[in-house]
């Protein structure tokens, strides 16, 4: 890979019917040409710490054996890993690992030289020698390996060092006959299966019987293997083909669903609505023009829009929905590197970007409008609404924009009666549960509450923005007739403050806790900044969930 080509990583669910690429550095030619030395050997842990992650950029071929579930991305693509999974990557690409996380990760990280033998002669490891092009796959060994290679290189003795190198040489082998032979687990062979008939019928029990395992194994299993259910990823197999048929043929809709697998037509734009968010024809017409989404929020403006972008960072764990639903429309995974990230879109050529101003510095904005017309959105400055707008001229879509918040001031219009019948002139105090943090969040960060919906805040909201630090004592000078709305995260810490303040007497003696007047909302799976999700299409989910959990009385 030259410097100036940018290969965005691509997992293997991405290809069907595609295993390891036929150029593998592990190729028939391997033993007699080349050589190989293992050359660091570490541990990686993270405790499920919120936000404490690392991401480097490969000097050297680096192999990563995951011990349990973890968060690996490559070039800017979120691969999902399990116990036992091992990702190969070259010399330049940017890998990203930790992050925020409900459980502990752990992995190793085995970097390797390369080079070849010729005339004697041993040359160094360059690209043009070799090229190390692997997806990632499951091997339940390599945990194992993993651990004896780390043992032995932790001895640093020159025996030790040389078996270390031997138990290496034992992975790679493993590797081969993965490219061989493939991974012959049920999950995997249901895989290759649906990839190859994803257009027949498949019931899970005639899958089940071509694994011989058990309905329930099969399925429990693939849940566990690839994130999802057999039905969702016969249904995300389906659109894949159905999408790239639209964009790469001239067929009807009708015989787009019957090449695909769908049982009608009308079942088929059905599902692409439910699934994609839009519309086949809209979908289709809106990816004529190439937009990238520079920034994460951005993609919070542009599905309200029917825009799917063809460039976008799609590798944070709060856009995993995102991830799922439309990483094969993202033609360029972009990252967090602004070096990388220009390679990126200047191979891409899109038509226009668009940013936060508060991400991109003016110096790196001046190189993006070298590649397209930039638009930054003045992020802390302006409401979610003027971005919409904004967003909205910048593409020529200002009508679209208008109908869109026409829906909204509409939804919300008939919600604000009935939570106003609801509540009353009961005051409302938002409690986040935040990591360590117990947090009061503020009128900017509850805007649909107080604003859209018209409730009253609690006192103690006065002067707070975006959100406050809090101990429990405070609550107690909440107002007499407040109700409190609390969100908890999911993440591991957030659930374990949350066990702790539930056992706390100054939370139990509250009277809104012993009145139950509280009603909860869904929280992220870990901790993000309220002004990270200033877009419309999270005011509008919020407003579901706000309306959801008052109007139904959950508490």
């Amino acid at each position: 890979m030259s410097t100036n080509t940018v290969k965005p990583y691509r997992s293997s669910r991405d290809e069907p019917n595609e295993s390891f690429p036929n150029e593998s550095f592990l190729n028939d030619s391997f033993l007699n040409e080349s050589w190989v030395k293992l050359s660091h050997v570490e541990k990686v842990d993270y405790s499920g710490q919120e936000w404490v992650f690392r991401k480097d950029q490969l000097e050297r071929r680096r192999i990563v054996i995951c011990l349990g579930p973890c968060r690996v991305i490559v070039d800017g693509v979120r691969i999902y890993a399990a116990s036992g999974t091992v990702i190969a990557c070259e010399p330049r690409q940017w890998v990203e690992t930790g992050g925020p996380s409900k459980e502990p990760q752990a992995m190793y990280f085995l970097e390797f030289e390369q080079g070849r033998v010729a005339d004697g002669e041993t040359a160094p490891d360059t690209d043009e020698i070799v090229s190390l092009r692997m997806n990632e796959c499951r091997i339940h060994a390599s945990v194992r390996l993993g651990h004896q290679i780390h043992l032995y290189w932790e001895r640093s003795a020159t025996a030790d060092r040389m078996r270390a190198q031997a138990v290496f040489c034992e992975l790679l082998a493993l590797l081969v006959e993965y490219r061989e032979h493939g991974d012959s687990e049920a999950p995997d062979v249901v895989k290759r299966e649906i990839d190859c008939r994803y257009a027949d019928n498949l019931p899970v029990d005639e899958l089940a019987a071509l694994t011989g395992v058990s309905r329930y194994q099969l399925m429990r299993g693939f849940k566990e293997r690839y994130g999802k259910s057999i039905v969702e990823y016969i249904t995300e197999v389906r659109l894949l083909h159905a999408k790239r048929l639209m964009q790469e043929s001239k067929l009807s809709a009708g015989e787009i669903a019957e090449r695909v697998g769908f049982r009608s037509e009308q079942y088929f734009r059905t599902v692409f609505k439910k699934e994609v968010g839009i519309a086949p024809a809209v979908y289709l017409r809106n990816r004529s023009r190439k937009v990238a989404a520079y920034s994460w929020p951005i993609l919070g403006i542009l599905l309200p829009l029917q825009v799917v972008p063809h460039a976008a960072p799609i590798d944070h764990y709060w856009t995993d929905e995102f991830s799922r639903k439309y990483s094969s429309d993202i033609a360029i995974p972009l990252g967090h590197h602004y070096e990388f990230n220009r390679r990126a879109l200047r191979q891409l050529m899109p038509d226009c970007i668009i940013g936060l101003d508060c991400t991109i510095t003016p110096e790196e904005a001046a190189l993006l409008e070298e590649i397209a017309p930039v638009l930054l959105l003045p992020w802390m400055e302006a409401g979610w609404r003027q971005h919409l707008r904004m967003a909205a001229d910048f593409l020529g879509m200002a009508e679209d924009a208008a109908a869109w918040l026409g829906r909204y001031e509409q939804k919300a219009a008939a919600l604000r009666e009935r939570a106003r019948d609801a509540m009353g002139d009961q005051k409302v105090l938002v409690v986040k549960v935040a990591g360590n943090e117990l947090q009061i969040w503020g009128r900017k960060a509850m805007t649909v509450l107080y604003d859209d919906l018209g409730l009253i805040p609690s006192r103690l909201t006065q002067d707070i923005d975006w959100y406050e630090p809090v101990e429990p004592d405070r609550l107690a000078l909440c107002d007499e007739d407040c109700r409190f709305i609390v969100s908890v995260n999911g993440d591991s810490h957030s659930q374990a403050r949350w066990r702790k303040l539930q056992a706390d007497n100054r939370w139990t003696g509250l009277r809104q806790v012993r009145e139950q007047a509280v009603h909860f909302l869904p929280g992220h799976q870990a901790w993000v900044y309220p002004w990270l999700e200033n877009s419309a299409l999270h005011q509008e989910r919020l407003l579901d969930r706000i309306a959801y959990s008052i109007l139904c009385g959950e508490s």
